[in-house]
């Protein structure tokens, strides 16, 4: 028996090292598979930012109409001549929304993100520890765990390439490093668009705000 200085643990001198060349692909396999690990974390965190932000909106604006139609049917005329009818479109709009926020399903598809970047988690850690493996099954296991790289990936929605990006980039410049040009860019007005996407909701808040304000004025002013 001869210690294997590289990998820490003993081996047959009979038994042959390891290639370089295979080596060289279990890390590349391993940065890949940590790559994606990181950029589905930052997808299962997109998505619930807007599943959380689309859920408030709409309770916000539920909650602003119930209290509206309530005064309305005391005062029908604290939203003008109009008011009925304003009441009907809103509460037509919202159920459009409700009905397009269910149907994107941000929890449910967070979820499933989240279960699967724990299991390309789990397979990058095996990749990491590969090298300690016994050489004779070594490129059995390489292969196993690729495919089942290649089924945790497909099995699964893609992570955007927002979340790439964030999974990515240098935490101390803000720059993103193409992992096969290494031609280096800065992602900011991308990750802008994106974000502003996932903050869209809270602009609709406005919508309760304009129609909670007539109610409070009218409720105070019959103090």
């Amino acid at each position: 028996m001869v210690i294997d200085l590289f990998f820490g643990r003993q081996r047959s001198a009979a038994e042959p090292p390891p290639s370089d060349a295979l080596l060289a692909l279990i890390k590349t396999m391993e940065d890949r598979s940590y790559r994606t690990y990181k950029a589905r974390v930052r997808s299962v965190q997109r998505l619930n930012q807007r599943n959380n932000a689309w859920n408030f909106a709409l309770i916000s604006l539920a909650t602003s109409l119930t209290i509206s139609s309530v005064g309305l049917l005391v005062n029908e005329s604290m939203y003008g001549s109009g008011g009925p009818a304003l009441m009907v479109v809103l509460a037509v709009l919202s159920l459009v929304a409700s009905l397009i926020v269910s149907n994107m399903n941000y929890g449910a598809r967070s979820r499933a993100m989240e279960s699967n970047y724990k299991r390309i988690q789990q397979i990058s850690l095996d990749l990491e520890g590969l090298p300690t493996h016994p050489f004779p099954g070594m490129v059995d296991r390489f292969n196993e765990l690729k495919r089942e790289y290649r089924i945790a990936v497909e099995s699964s929605e893609n992570h955007s390439e927002s979340d790439h990006m964030r999974a990515i980039r240098d935490p101390q410049t803000g720059t993103v490093r193409d992992t096969q040009t290494g031609a280096v860019r800065n992602p900011k007005a991308a990750l802008w668009r994106d974000q502003l996407v996932t903050l869209a909701p809270y602009g609709t808040l406005i919508i309760p705000l304009a129609i909670i304000v007539p109610f409070i004025a009218w409720f105070i002013n019959g103090l």
